[in-house]
């Protein structure tokens, strides 16, 4: 029966569906009673030594540290200083309490709030990431230097992702215009990264430049904390210069469903849990398979190419993220696409200004303010723009809803619209 049906494309699609649905919820079930079974002291006063395992998050009267313990990791929430670095093994006196969540789907087990003793004792880690570290922390010194606020911490969330020192005000009119993923380092990001290094290693062989590359890329990666949706990105851009290197047109489906697959191959709880992760794989889908149809519309098919593309490419990552957008945040941005017209194609501008800023005021701190006079016209432009737009009283609204049943006949209806216009 079984070779009867064979022939037929359609079930073969779907028998193929359906193993990948048993084998992706088997291992979803593996990982999970995994992680489940790790029984850790909660509520006890502990006394231990662990090891900073990541980029410390640093903010204005806290510090977040990730130590190592028991053969998993916790979070240690203490106060701003003295402040501690990746690879301090500290000594630890506190009381362990359960995560929440996010914490424990990110693998953090277990935190301790304002332990009675944190002092360091020894010192660890990787020596290659720590060198990269300094060089973020230093990079990250070199905008504060170089540029007034908020236009330093804005410059630090373009390349760095690195949303700590923004102002909340300013983040209130990046999410009231749906311009919150310029500074959060995405493929978009990356991929005017690896522009720029085909640029800079272009009078290379393109074995050398394929090889920079992921030397570059790489180190980004860590310089940035190697946080989820940057790996995310890194993979993809790498993913991208292979297949430059190869002389071979990229197929974007299996690309894209490739690190999927490598992501959830060591988190599969990113999948239901990351937001983060649900909307980046969303956004960059809508880009590949909306744009295209956005862009044949009668509607827009008389703008400029640049402007029509634009557009396109924004409404589709829109259209794409707006259910998960709707369901987590409860706010559709109404102004989105045209304050994203207006922005984005400065966005490549503006991160090479920040770069020459940042690396020039490491060798001399008047060569990166003077420059910092050039970077400081192009994020004056954008930030005033997103500041204009997020004062309009019907920039955004609220749209709430507990029911998810409605997301899947939205994304079905999608599907079937690339499928039809694939045809």
């Amino acid at each position: 029966m079984l070779i009867l049906f064979w022939q037929d494309f359609y079930f073969r699609f779907s028998l193929i569906i359906l193993i990948g649905l048993f084998a992706g919820l088997s291992f979803y079930r593996f990982w999970d009673d995994r992680q489940r079974a790790i029984i850790l002291p909660f509520n006890e006063d502990l006394q231990f030594e662990g090891q900073i395992v990541g980029h410390p998050d640093f903010l204005s009267s806290n510090a977040s540290y990730v130590v190592s313990f028991q053969k998993t990791k916790i979070q240690i929430v203490a106060s701003r200083y003295p402040e501690y670095q990746y690879g301090d093994i500290l000594k630890i006196k506190g009381t362990l309490k359960t995560s929440n969540d996010y914490q424990f789907h990110q693998g953090i087990l277990g935190v301790i709030y304002n332990p009675e003793t944190l002092e360091k004792i020894g010192q660890k880690g990787n020596i290659l990431t720590k060198i990269v570290y300094q060089i973020r922390d230093r990079f990250e010194q070199s905008l504060n230097k170089s540029l007034s606020e908020p236009y330093a911490s804005f410059a630090a969330g373009l390349v760095l992702g690195s949303k700590r020192n923004i102002p909340d005000s300013l983040m209130s009119d990046f999410n009231r215009t749906g311009t919150t993923h310029i500074v959060a380092v995405s493929g978009y990001n990356v991929t005017i990264i690896i522009v720029y290094i085909g640029l800079i290693l272009g009078i290379l062989s393109r074995k050398l430049k394929f090889w920079g590359s992921l030397i570059i890329i790489l180190g980004f990666v860590v310089m940035t904390g190697a946080s989820a949706s940057v790996v995310r990105a890194g993979i993809l851009a790498a993913l991208v210069a292979w297949g430059q290197f190869e002389g071979r047109r990229i197929n974007m489906t299996i690309l894209l469903l490739l690190v999927a697959f490598l992501i959830l191959l060591f988190n599969p709880y990113a999948l239901k849990f990351d937001i983060s992760f649900q909307l980046s794989f969303l956004a960059f889908a809508g880009l590949v398979y909306l744009s295209k149809p956005i862009a044949a519309l009668k509607v827009i098919k008389w703008l400029p190419k640049f402007w029509k593309l634009t557009l396109a490419e924004t409404l589709g990552a829109q259209i794409a993220v707006l259910p998960i957008l709707i369901y987590y945040f409860g706010r559709v941005s109404i102004v989105s696409p045209i304050v994203n017209i207006l922005i984005l194609w400065l966005i490549p501008a503006a991160m090479l200004a920040v770069f020459a800023i940042g690396i020039s005021g490491l060798i001399f701190v008047t060569l990166g303010q003077v420059i910092g006079y050039l970077g400081w016209i192009l994020l004056k432009y954008i930030i005033v723009v997103i500041e204009i737009f997020s004062r309009i009283s019907w920039a955004s609204f609220e749209l709430k809803t507990a029911s998810w049943w409605w997301m899947a006949i939205f994304y079905f209806l999608i599907s079937l619209l690339i499928y039809k216009r694939s045809l």
